[in-house]
């Protein structure tokens, strides 16, 4: 009886431990999301415009290039620390582009205030329990929905980083993501990600 108890002890232990650290990761990415945010308001404040926003990666070529003071990542501009997903979230099909954080101005989304470029924050290639944890905690139900009509990528990555074309993200990509800043979605493959809409132009 003593080892039919503790298996089960040890059974509920480790699922609370994996709700545990989900709970983690799902705070980093909306930590993440958040800093993300205060470093564009800071920039702005130093009178950057959103049009010279520049999103590049500490590990770019030409980072250290002037104009640092429009760059996201650098000390000069908004000073945002790249930060690589929580390992927990991570669900790598192993084709390009990587799992990590994306930020980028490259395409409208349709419920936005006008057609101007808004800027997009994503968390790309999630499990799918951090993925409903995500939404959760967002919206107060675990659903996730499918976006259609286009690749993730071409809708919420920036094409310079992966083969694709840009391409608005519409109502009819994902009725249920209408009016919603923030939520995560899946392919038809099963494919997650998550994104946020920084700044609705």
């Amino acid at each position: 009886m003593f080892a039919i108890s503790k298996s089960g002890d040890e059974g509920d232990d480790t699922s609370n431990l994996n709700e545990g650290r989900e709970e983690v990761a799902v705070n980093e990415i909306l930590g993440f999301a958040a800093s993300t945010t205060n470093a564009i308001t800071q920039m702005q404040a130093m009178h950057v415009p959103n049009d010279a926003l520049d999103f590049m990666l500490p590990d770019d070529t030409d980072f250290n290039t002037d104009p640092t003071i429009d760059k996201l990542f650098h000390p000069d501009g908004g000073g945002l620390n790249y930060k690589p997903l929580p390992k927990l979230a991570i669900e790598d099909d192993g084709v390009d582009p990587a799992p990590g954080y994306y930020v980028g101005r490259f395409n409208s989304v349709e419920w936005t205030p006008s057609g101007t470029f808004d800027i997009l924050f994503v968390a790309y290639e999630i499990t799918t329990p951090v993925c409903e944890s995500l939404n959760k905690k967002l919206t107060g139900d675990t659903t996730i929905p499918t976006v259609s009509g286009d690749s993730l990528e071409n809708l919420f990555i920036d094409d310079s980083l992966h083969s694709g074309t840009n391409a608005d993200f519409m109502i009819t990509n994902c009725a249920d993501c209408e009016e919603i800043p923030a939520l995560c979605v899946q392919n038809a493959a099963g494919k997650k990600l998550f994104y946020s809409i920084l700044e609705a132009e």
